[in-house]
């Protein structure tokens, strides 16, 4: 039985605004409060941002005399569990760096850059993103809080559309490169305690379009561990 025309619709509709709906972002801050010269941590993260994703990465602290700072260099992967294939993916690189040490407050800033993927029976899209977070927050040597909020868009897309699409939907579908095809504000607040060589860490807040209009998903809720050495 073909499928009628209103289920097409639905289809496309649900397809194409995939690759939006699933990675509008899918980090933000990263699992750890803030490294010293010299260590390393290796982190593991996993709750719903978008959709229900889980994240590994690794992060050092490096010492950069020339600004007097100590600059958090990291690197992160993220799938979506509960995709049996690995074509829905993000990875991402950036650093943090503290901008204003006032004793008890501390703001930092981190910024990322992005190559994320979906691949669904319309299309495939890989997008290049961007991703800036602002954070204010108290980091104490068994604990921490602190706020985030940011920024995360989308800069440039590819789709490839597929066969099907072509075959059941719009046969002058061309694929190529898209500019500007998604931003995402978020704002919430993270906090963590170290057991020895272990972090734990737990974030939670909301999202927005650039528009200021909700998400499929408007909120966020991660937990995650980090181990240094």
């Amino acid at each position: 039985m073909k499928p009628s025309k209103l289920s097409l619709l639905v289809l496309v509709l649900v397809s194409s605004a995939s690759f939006l709906s699933i990675f509008p972002s899918t980090a933000y801050a990263q699992a750890f409060s803030r490294l010293e010269a010299g260590q390393q941590t290796v982190t593991v993260e996993t709750g719903l941002q978008a959709a229900v994703v889980t994240s590994v990465g690794y992060a050092a602290g490096l010492r950069v005399p020339a600004i007097h700072r100590t600059v958090m260099p990291f690197a992160q992967a993220t799938l979506l569990p509960a995709h049996a294939d690995l074509g829905d993916y993000g990875a991402r690189g950036g650093a943090q760096v503290s901008l204003l040490d006032l004793g008890w407050l501390d703001i930092s800033t981190q910024l990322a850059v992005e190559v994320e993927g979906t691949d669904n029976v319309t299309h495939r899209a890989t997008a290049l993103r961007s991703d800036v977070v602002l954070l204010i927050g108290h980091y104490a040597r068994a604990w921490f809080v602190a706020g985030e909020g940011g920024f995360d868009r989308a800069w440039l897309t590819y789709i490839k559309n597929s066969d099907w699409y072509r075959s059941n939907v719009y046969a002058g579908a061309r694929d190529g490169w898209y500019g500007g095809t998604a931003g995402t504000l978020h704002g919430g607040a993270k906090a963590g305690f170290r057991l020895g060589s272990v972090e734990v860490v737990a974030r939670a807040g909301v999202n927005k379009t650039e528009t200021l209009t909700d998400l499929a998903l408007p909120f966020y809720a991660m937990v995650g561990a980090n181990y240094r050495f």
